[in-house]
């Protein structure tokens, strides 16, 4: 076992990737800010997070051993730890187990899988959202982020503007939260598309996401005079401007309180291409 546990990054377990899937998705955790755990078999997880100090916060598994696969459930849902099983198609009673076993998240920490082969990307996108999930459902009183003069509260869906109440749909909340913590940086629309909707394939060219962005915009009022400024970039994404005006509060920005980080998520998409 490797374990390259730094603090307080997120705790990721890998267990029975080879080689390459432990270089290139710990690659990809770590640029996410997480702290990948590898693990060489089901067994080896068990007796660490049962008997060690470290709390996972999300086990990515290929398993070879289906007959752990009980047992694998059954502790992460006592320990609260979210599943990302990665199978291969000839795993297919497997899989109808685990689209059996899958709670609804409102029960308990969620099950997702995916079928080899899987591209890099789409790892990250499942772990960014398992994460995001069960940070919500252990933590829901706890979720609220400031941003100048905008409050979000994230149990109830709610952005506080100025003592106002402005509700919004989840989509809009996730988004919005998205374009706040990256203020001043140009967010791509197949990344956006992506993130917010990483359970289905929506084409580059669908309007959702402008209506949605439409909605946020109207909302918040994040037009020429106040103080964010949503902007769209022709052809590319969005972009939420940071305007020239003191918030009346004084506060300035805090986020410290429980929401899933991901204000670093389109930098070390950058890197990633880059490299």
């Amino acid at each position: 076992m490797s374990n390259d546990a730094d603090g307080g990054a997120r705790q990721v377990a890998m267990v029975g990737c080879d080689e390459a899937q432990t270089r290139a998705w710990g690659q990809r955790l770590r640029l996410m800010g997480c702290t990948p755990v590898s693990f060489d078999c089901s067994a080896d997880f068990l007796h660490a997070a049962t008997h060690g100090a470290t709390h996972f916060d999300l086990l990515l598994v290929v398993l070879k051993d289906e007959g752990a696969w009980p047992l694998l459930t059954s502790m992460c849902q006592a320990l609260r730890v979210p599943i990302f099983l990665v199978a291969n198609a000839l795993q297919r009673e497997l899989l109808a187990e685990v689209l059996s076993a899958a709670e609804p998240e409102s029960k308990g920490p969620g099950i997702d899988f995916a079928v080899l082969p899987v591209d890099d990307f789409e790892v990250e996108l499942r772990v960014r959202e398992a994460l995001r999930r069960n940070e919500t459902l252990l933590h829901p009183q706890a979720t609220s982020a400031l941003f100048g003069d905008y409050r979000f509260i994230g149990n109830r869906k709610v952005v506080v503007h100025k003592g106002e109440e402005i509700r919004l749909k989840p989509r809009e909340f996730e988004l919005a939260l998205l374009l706040f913590r990256n203020a001043g940086q140009l967010l791509e629309r197949e990344w956006l598309l992506g993130s917010l909707w990483p359970e289905s394939r929506v084409e580059r060219k669908s309007r959702v996401l402008d209506c949605c962005v439409a909605n946020v915009r109207r909302k918040l009022s994040l037009h020429k005079a106040n103080e964010f400024v949503l902007h769209s970039v022709y052809g590319r994404g969005y972009e939420l401007r940071h305007a020239a005006v003191e918030p009346a509060t004084g506060g300035g920005t805090v986020d410290d309180s429980g929401f899933p980080e991901t204000s670093n998520e389109p930098s070390w998409l950058a890197q990633a291409a880059r490299a």
